[in-house]
Order: structure tokens, then C-alpha cells, then sequence
């Protein structure tokens, strides 16, 4: 018997008018996988990301997610059956500390009533899950911070540790290392590296050199279309992908990052 991927499309579309931005996507990840999502820009990659979150509504179709069908599913039923987003752009209380950033989403995801006006850490339950999850994203040591004062990669690992406090089988990143130094992209990487084997992660990246270190499997959109799948070296290999890319030139350069 096969066992459910985490996540599937089978013939997923979404037209705006007559603008079909993604055109039949059939896609499966696996448990425990890192998939990248690349593609020129205009590709569909966003839009493909905001239809298995249930920000957007496919015009074709079906989504599963761990084989239950999600397809019409509204964004925060997705996210209790356990889909995470991070976004390209924070979202986060630059005013509370850091600590209680991470323990509003441990309380919200428990059911229990979110506290802004007052210090959620209050709980030591919540205090106790909040520090677990700020170790492992390596913000330990800054707990006490108000997330204002958080470097742009620091708010990153921040919003990661936010996400893992869903306790979700599927996380999403939407161009994680958009606007980090050298540095702070290699931190990213070992951060995903250290994540737990079971949780599913898939990524949009225009980083190739963090697309290739954190991939096991590369899918490529091109004009609303899967123009190819499979490992980091099988992608880079194919001559689709380099004409789509690089208009037919060598695929040299298709992992360095832009």
C-alpha cells in the first residue's frame, strides 16, 4: 500500500481572467523531504505556494494534504491540520520580546486565548515550550530582546521558531534568505539542516548556492508549468531548465546565487 505524501496536486490551476498563472501542477512531496521550488520570476512559484496555504482558491484541480483532501479548505483549517508559512516580509510584535512572541503562538496553537496587552510567559508551560523552541533556532540566548532589536537574520530564525510552535507537518518558506548577508544564509541553512527529520519542508529560493545546500529534490516552474523535477544534479543537467534560465546557455551558473 502507498503510503499518503504530505503534500499533492493533481492538475492544479489558477487563472486570474484570462491569465493563467498555474497551469495543471502535479506535484508530491514526502514526508520528511526538503523540496525546492525554483523558477524564473513570473513562474507561478508564489502563487503556486499561496494556493497549498489556502490564501488563494485553485480554478482546477485538488490538493491533499497527508491524503485528506484540502482543496476548498480555508487558510486557518489548513493551518490546524498542520501547514506553516513563513513570509518574505516579518510579521512580527516588534515590541514584546522575543520570548513572548514565540509563546503567543504556543498559546494560540493550544487554543488557549492570546494575551498581547498582557506578558504571555506568565505560563510556565508555555514559558518552558516557548525557550525549547527558541534553543532550537538558536535564539536562546536573546529570549529576554524585544524582536525589534533583531538583526534581519535573527528575526528570520525567529519567525521559524513561531511556525514550529504549530507543530506542523508541512512548512513553507517563501524566499527565506531574501535581504541576508553571506553569513547569516550559510545560519539559515544549518538551521534547516537541524530541524526535525519528519517535518516536510518546502521552499521557494532565488539562492541557488542555499536551493542546492538544503534541497533533496528541486521542482522547476516555468510560465505556470512543472518543467522538471528530481535531484539538485538532475536539475542542473537539463537542458530545459538552462534555456529556461539562461537561454540555452550553460548551466554553470544556475546555482550560483543572483
Amino acid at each position: 500500500m502507498t503510503t499518503a505524501a504530505v503534500l499533492e496536486l493533481r492538475g492544479v490551476s489558477k487563472a486570474y481572467g484570462s491569465l493563467l498563472a498555474v497551469d495543471g501542477v502535479d506535484l508530491r512531496v514526502e514526508r520528511g523531504e526538503r523540496r525546492a521550488l525554483i523558477g524564473p520570476n513570473g513562474a507561478g512559484k508564489t502563487t503556486l505556494f499561496d494556493l497549498v496555504g489556502g490564501r488563494s482558491r485553485v480554478s482546477g484541480g485538488r490538493i491533499l494534504l497527508d491524503g485528506a483532501d484540502v482543496t476548498t479548505m480555508e487558510e486557518h483549517r489548513r493551518a490546524r491540520r498542520g501547514i506553516a508559512k513563513t513570509f518574505q516580509h516579518s510579521n512580527l510584535f516588534d515590541g514584546l520580546s522575543v520570548l513572548d512572541n514565540v509563546a503567543i503562538a504556543v498559546q494560540h496553537h493550544a487554543g488557549v486565548a492570546r494575551r498581547v496587552l498582557r506578558p504571555a510567559a506568565r505560563e510556565t508551560a508555555v514559558t518552558d515550550r516557548a525557550d525549547g523552541l527558541l534553543a532550537t533556532v538558536g535564539l536562546g540566548d536573546v529570549a529576554g530582546a524585544t524582536a525589534g532589536a533583531l538583526s534581519h537574520g535573527e528575526r528570520r530564525q525567529l519567525e521559524v521558531a513561531i511556525a514550529l510552535a504549530t507543530e506542523p507537518q508541512l512548512l513553507l518558506f517563501d524566499e527565506p534568505v531574501a535581504g541576508m548577508s553571506p553569513a547569516e544564509s550559510r545560519a539559515f541553512v544549518g538551521l534547516v539542516a537541524e530541524l526535525p527529520a519528519a517535518l516536510t519542508v518546502l521552499l521557494i529560493e532565488h539562492d541557488m548556492d542555499v536551493v542546492f545546500a538544503v534541497a533533496s529534490r528541486i521542482s522547476v516552474l516555468h510560465a505556470g508549468r512543472m518543467l522538471a523535477e528530481g535531484t539538485p544534479e538532475e536539475v542542473r543537467a537539463s537542458a530545459g531548465v538552462q534555456e529556461a534560465y539562461l537561454g540555452g546557455g550553460s548551466g554553470e551558473e544556475l546555482f550560483r546565487a543572483p
